[in-house]
């Protein structure tokens, strides 16, 4: 397992109806074995926050036809 996971949000737009993945920080596990602590670059502007394990790093301009994280 990593040793953090990516705090991420999603969107769907409505036309395309295409999901978008936004990363807006970290989740590392707590010293204590218990929880995690989470460090945000960014707020959320919706009520759902997603933990993930990171992706591994693509190439520039990868095209991703799975449409999601």
């Amino acid at each position: 397992m990593a040793d953090h996971l990516d705090v991420l949000v999603c969107r769907e737009d409505e036309k395309t109806k295409r999901t978008f993945w936004t990363r807006i920080g970290v989740a590392f596990p707590a010293k204590s074995g218990e929880g995690y602590s989470i460090l945000l670059d960014a707020l959320p502007i919706g009520n759902k926050l997603i933990l993930r394990p990171p992706r591994e790093k693509r190439e520039p301009g990868a095209d991703d036809d799975k449409g999601g994280w």
